[in-house]
Order: structure tokens, then sequence, then C-alpha cells
């Protein structure tokens, strides 16, 4: 009796649960991406008006985060195409905070040395958080791809 239990419990059907999973971190992931936007159209009206050219960036960063979102909630074949455009675009962001904190640029010749630009490091909590869930869902997702292989065969 004892090991028909361990059967019937080894067998469970995990995809719901691994639905479940991957529902929560896409609605995060879109969640995230959207407070990024927000933190650049907070600062979009002021920033067009002394630095043009980090305007515009902001819109394409604004409008990268909306595809993305799009993406996130329409899905993708596999969970790394899902996924890899929203670290890619976390790594981006934070890599352009990063650099006009290091170089004068006609991009934005104002902000070398600013570090503690406070809707900044927001920003770059956000993008890190964005890389750090892209990889936490890529990674669940394979050890669940993993689990249910072995209950199929076992």
């Amino acid at each position: 009796m004892s090991t028909q239990l361990l059967d019937s419990e080894h067998r469970t059907d995990h995809r719901p649960a691994i639905a479940t999973t991957d529902a929560i971190l896409r609605a995060l992931g879109v969640v995230t991406l959207m407070s990024l936007a927000l933190v650049h159209i907070v600062q979009l009206v002021p920033t067009f008006q002394t630095m043009q050219l980090l305007g515009v960036g902001y819109l394409l960063l604004i409008a990268g985060t909306v595809v993305v979102s799009v993406r996130l909630i329409m899905g993708a074949p596999t969970q790394a195409q899902l996924w890899a455009p929203v670290a890619i675009l976390g790594v981006g962001a934070a890599m352009a905070y990063a650099f006009t904190r290091v170089v004068s640029t006609p991009l934005d010749n104002q902000d070398v040395g600013n570090w503690a630009c406070t809707l900044g490091m927001a920003a770059l909590f956000l993008e890190a958080a964005l890389v750090a869930l892209s990889a936490y869902a890529i990674a669940t997702h394979s050890r669940a791809r993993q689990v249910l292989r072995a209950v199929s065969n076992g």
C-alpha cells in the first residue's frame, strides 16, 4: 500500500504548478518593466528641456519596455526567447546609466559623477531586478522540464 501511495505521489502532475509559477513570474516582469518605464516618464520633460538626445533615449527605453512587456504577455516558443529580451533591456539600461556617469557625451554631459541620483538608483534597482527575474525564470523552467521528464520516464 505504501509503495502505491509513493508511486502516485511521484507521478503527480506538476504542470499546473509550473503554469502558475510562469504566470506569476511573467506578471512580475510586466510590473517591473512598467515601473522602469514610469521612472523614465517622470524624468521625460525635464530631460528633454536640457538634453534632447537623452530624452530620445528615454523614449526608446519606454517603448522598449512596452514591447518587451507585450512579448511577456503574448509568450514565446521557449523561456530563453521569452526572458532574454527582458534581461537584455535591463543590462542595456544599466550600462547606459553607468556610461553617462563615467563619460561626458553630447547625449548627456551633465551627469558625469552623479551616482547619487534618486531616480537613477531606483532605475538601477529595477534593471537589476529584471536581470535577476529573467535568470530565475529561465532556470526554474529548465528545472521544471527536468522534473517532468523524470516523472514521465519514471
